[in-house]
């Protein structure tokens, strides 16, 4: 617990004191684009003479990394890394290199996260998900002062780890930024848009059309935006293949020319965001504004990667929502502001696969109810729209590049090599399908699991039956007639034609990377053999058992083979 709130206390530091030193000295130009220049050079060199000479893949692509430390125990990794890739991030963050401080704290809360941790307690996935997991949610809690949201993120985005860890974290480093600003004498500052909502209610045509179009667009757009990113990612990556240092250099360079070009868009992204809400900018400026910060992000994740991404992409998406309001030419009281929050949850939902963190950090950054229900709606409809598309989520596309693929937060390979009947239970009870619902009830409570496979006269699988399927039948029976013939009437096979499901199944020799999407419904299914006969059921805590088995069983090797 102490080690949880230390990670959130790195995390607000890095946030607080950039805050104090924008209000500390307000006569320099911070976002002057000359200073990308220099942080180019800087970052050119700590990749050179730093990280290059760690063995291990030397480039970094922000948050896959995260996974990539979670996933993938063979990759080297240290706190001197992370620190070094949080260096960075800060600097681009305070000089305005269209990211958020969001990255620094992050990176420097998860360097402090590994040195923290025995030696030993790196070779166990829990608690690299746990310090992964607490790090993110420190890093948003004190960017965003959204301590909500940033307990949600870890979670969305399949990271897992102990919650209450991650809660710690976020506590603190909304709690130590707070502490730390009002220490300095420095306003929290923020964004600023409860007002711009002034009036806004969610009850007509015009606004429920607008919300259509923006989660719709939203969708379609973040599809595009993935690919974009993948392909400028892809370009540098291709064009300075084995000189990671010289992607850093010519990334910077490009970046400061597209700041030069349009000098007024370079602003942190709340500032910019806060004048769009308030209808300070046109329609017109906001598609500019995200067109060239789109530009922007995508440089700064090809040339030097940062997790800095969560408030750009949620400003971008904020200039998308209102530039959309503004082609459907609607008025009405706080429209355009609620446009823009809802774009942003649905940048969120469709880029980053994190739509409810979306709709609680727009509540959060506004103090604002109404916007919350809408901006949910459209962080969890644009998510949807982009997997139409067949596109993944950013940080998805940047492992797959990598060669790691994840099937429900889990590694795919590591599910690949465990099979389905390796990890199935066996002490089940089945049951004929002509048996009575008076037998079934008996079968049921000496049963050791709420669920009964029902068979045929072969032992051919028909169908599962619940605890509440044969509850609810046998209590409607006439409590006068339940020991008559007439209860008998009502089998097992008309339970199954009533409830009209079918469960889904798994076979025995599939491996457990099947089971994505099978426990969406239920949480158990029947495992068959390849004459359909049951050997077996399925529950979700099987799997996880299984996999961590694998993974520990992995991890032993690996320990055996570094000692």
């Amino acid at each position: 617990m102490i080690g949880s709130i230390l990670i959130g206390l790195t995390a607000a530091m890095s946030v607080g004191l950039t805050r104090v030193i924008w209000t500390r000295f307000p006569e320099v130009n911070w976002v002057a684009p000359v200073f990308l220049l220099g942080i180019a050079v800087v970052a050119m060199l700590i990749q050179r003479y730093a990280i290059d000479r760690r063995p291990g893949y030397q480039g970094y692509d922000g948050l896959a990394d995260v996974f990539i430390h979670i996933h993938s125990l063979s990759s080297p990794d240290s706190a001197s890394r992370w620190g070094w890739r949080g260096l960075i991030s800060t600097l681009l963050s305070l000089f305005g290199g269209t990211i958020g401080p969001e990255g620094g704290a992050v990176e420097f809360a998860h360097s402090t996260a590994i040195k923290l941790r025995s030696r030993s307690s790196h070779w166990f996935e829990q608690r690299r998900r746990t310090d992964a997991a607490c790090a993110l949610a420190a890093g948003i809690a004190a960017a965003f002062n959204a301590p909500l949201a940033a307990i949600l993120i870890p979670v969305e985005l399949g990271i897992g780890g102990k919650t209450l860890s991650a809660v710690m974290s976020a506590l603190s480093a909304f709690l130590g930024v707070e502490v730390i600003l009002y220490l300095a004498g420095v306003s929290s500052g923020g964004l600023d848009a409860s007002g711009a909502l002034y009036g806004f209610q969610i009850t007509g045509w015009r606004e429920w059309l607008c919300l259509l179009a923006v989660t719709v667009g939203a969708g379609v757009a973040g599809a595009g935006i993935i690919r974009f990113i993948r392909y400028s990612q892809e370009s540098l990556l291709d064009l300075f293949q084995t000189q990671t240092w010289m992607r850093t250099l010519a990334g910077g360079i490009l970046l400061f020319l597209v700041v030069f070009v349009y000098k007024s868009g370079h602003a942190q992204p709340w500032n910019l965001m806060e004048e769009v809400l308030w209808a300070r900018k046109t329609g017109q400026e906001a598609w500019l504004l995200m067109g060239m910060k789109l530009l922007g992000i995508s440089l700064v994740l090809s040339a030097f990667g940062t997790i800095g991404v969560f408030w750009s992409l949620f400003a971008i998406g904020s200039f998308f929502g209102f530039g959309v309001e503004y082609l459907l030419g609607f008025t009405g009281a706080g429209l355009p502001a609620a446009a823009g929050l809802a774009g942003g949850a649905a940048f969120w939902g469709a880029i980053l696969g994190a739509p409810i963190a979306g709709g609680v950090i727009a509540y959060e950054l506004t103090g604002n109810l109404l916007v919350l229900f809408p901006c949910l709606v459209a962080g969890l409809g644009a998510r949807q729209v982009r997997m139409m598309l067949k596109t993944r989520a950013l940080v998805d596309k940047d492992l797959e590049a990598r060669g790691i693929s994840l099937v429900d937060g889990r590694s795919a390979s590591v599910l690949e090599a465990v099979l389905v009947r390796d990890a199935m239970v066996v002490d089940h009870e089945t049951v004929h399908e002509q048996e009575p619902v008076s037998d079934l009830h008996t079968r049921l409570l000496n049963s050791r699991y709420p669920f009964l496979p029902v068979v045929n006269s072969q032992g051919i699988y028909l169908g599962l039956l619940t605890v509440d399927m044969i509850q609810e039948s046998w209590q409607a029976q006439d409590p006068l007639t339940s020991h008559s013939p007439l209860s008998k009437l009502l089998e097992a096979k008309d339970l199954l034609y009533r409830a009209g499901v079918k469960s889904p199944t798994v076979k025995s020799t599939d491996r457990l990377s099947v089971t994505a999407g099978v426990f969406a419904e239920v949480p158990c299914a029947p495992v068959l053999g390849d004459d359909g006969r049951v050997l077996g059921l399925l529950f979700v805590y099987n799997v996880r058992l299984a996999y961590d088995r694998e993974v520990a069983r992995r991890a032993l090797l690996l320990r055996q083979q570094a000692f």
